[in-house]
């Protein structure tokens, strides 16, 4: 009986300890490689009892470079209500935080949901249970590089129409105003969602960032680089520019079908002439002109701290691909790149020739003590071409702005540097497109600007440029 006793008693204590190892073991997995879905997946089945619990925590606040509040949580009847103060001009950033509403997150709001959640310095399992014992807690602050007067500033000029702007210290990689329009109001989301998700005009669309367009004659910087690295020599020929080029039985013309008549390399970058910049492209050939646009990322998405669309230059046929290789020179044909790489491109020759990592996150911080917990630091990205080439295609982008198709984009008392381009789109009106920087001695703001069907670009994304280097330089 004693022994059948015993028995029982060693065949229990095995059992339990089966499940006791088994519940450690189920747990250490959770928090060694499950942890941060468990904390922010929106979806995750791990998460629905969650998402209440968070009502109980004070979601961050998210603030501008100079201590505006964008975005902030309340307490209204006991209920968590998200705000966000400059909702429009914003929304593609910040994006929405729809936990409340079991719904996802989107943007910085999505990103850096474990700092709003105060977890980045929290163990998770102690979250979880702090919040299911019900014990009130803050989330961390996240303080962006962003600039709200500039970003109102950009979406305001753009004035509904579709496009976008990017605007980056070049040194650095700080991001100072990303715009995208039309955009909509993250306040009114929850009762708008159908119309705002499925809207004709892509409201949610962060065409930014993830807007594809043909770069069209901006993308002479590129060719422009290529020539410079790979075939210095073409820079002291001269061509007999007639208006128009016949390539492979494809004719391909200037812009007006205007004939520069005998022209340079420098003033055919300043006139942007098309004809000039595929007989340079044919001399460079597709392998230095592949190699130059991948050394600039336009086969790569942006490491970003919001999503990136992947940019696209298709490699050019070794046969027949005369024609390719001729549009792609001048912009045109199936390369297509978003606004914030074409920043990206035009602060090499600001920054000496070196493209810094881009980014929207300056830092951070506990919203009690003020502690910084989190920084991100200037860091290389790219590396396209020396100090000596960009330094040439800064003094080329000046005179663009001097005395060629850029003068729209002229501010008294600055030099300018810029590049124009009117992208031919098959479905309308030619893009307009810009970018540039300034001062040129000593860039502080590289501006990219697209107008979707906007036609010239000098004449209408180069204003619009001018007036964002303008209000960020004081002057």
């Amino acid at each position: 009986m004693l022994n059948s006793m015993n028995r029982n008693i060693k065949i229990l204590f095995a059992v339990f300890s089966i499940l006791f190892l088994s519940l450690i073991a189920y747990l250490s997995y959770f928090q060694l490689y499950e942890k941060n879905k468990l904390i922010t997946s929106s979806y995750s089945v791990y998460n629905k009892r969650l998402i209440e619990q968070e009502k109980k925590i004070l979601r961050g606040s998210i603030y501008d470079r100079n201590g505006n509040v964008l975005a902030k949580s309340t307490i209204v009847n006991g209920e968590q209500i998200r705000q966000y103060l400059d909702g429009v001009p914003f929304a593609n950033i910040i994006g929405y935080s729809r936990r409340i509403y079991q719904q996802g997150s989107t943007g910085i709001e999505n990103t850096y949901d474990r700092e709003l959640l105060g977890m980045i310095n929290t163990d998770p399992m102690t979250f979880l249970r702090e919040t299911v014992l019900g014990k009130s807690q803050t989330g961390d602050d996240v303080v962006l590089t962003v600039d709200k007067r500039l970003q109102d500033l950009a979406y305001n000029l753009l004035g509904g129409r579709k496009g976008a702007v990017v605007a980056l210290n070049p040194k650095t990689g700080e991001v100072l105003a990303l715009v995208s329009s039309p955009s909509y109001d993250p306040n009114t989301l929850g009762e708008k969602w159908n119309s705002t998700m499925n809207s004709p005009d892509h409201l949610v669309l962060n065409r930014a960032t993830q807007g594809l367009y043909p770069p069209g004659s901006i993308f002479k910087i590129v060719t422009a680089s290529a020539a410079l690295t790979y075939k210095p020599d073409i820079y002291n020929q001269v061509f007999n520019d007639i208006g128009y080029v016949i390539v492979d039985g494809n004719k391909i013309t200037n812009y007006d079908n205007i004939a520069y008549g005998t022209i340079g390399f420098q003033k055919a970058f300043y006139v942007s002439s098309n004809t000039t910049f595929v007989k340079i492209g044919l001399q460079v050939g597709r392998s230095d002109l592949e190699s130059m646009a991948n050394k600039y990322g336009l086969n790569d998405s942006v490491p970003f701290d919001i999503p990136v669309e992947k940019n696209q230059f298709p490699s050019i046929p070794l046969i027949n691909g005369k024609v390719q290789l001729a549009e792609s020179s001048i912009g045109q044909g199936k390369t297509l790149v978003t606004p914030l790489t074409m920043a990206l491109m035009a602060s090499a020759p600001a920054n000496g020739g070196v493209i810094m990592k881009p980014y929207l996150m300056d830092y951070v911080k506990n919203p009690v003590t003020g502690e910084i917990l989190e920084k991100t630091m200037p860091e290389k990205y790219l590396n396209p071409i020396s100090k000596d080439v960009a330094d040439k295609i800064k003094q080329l982008m000046i005179g663009v702005v001097q005395q060629g198709t850029g003068t729209a984009a002229q501010i008294p008392g600055i030099t300018v540097a810029g590049k124009t381009g009117t992208a031919e789109n098959p479905q309308g009106q030619a893009h307009a497109w810009f970018v540039g920087f300034a001062p040129a001695e000593n860039p502080k703001i590289v501006v990219a600007v697209i107008v979707e069907n906007g036609g010239a670009g000098g004449a209408v994304a180069a204003p619009i440029a001018r007036e964002i280097m303008r209000a960020y330089l004081g002057y």
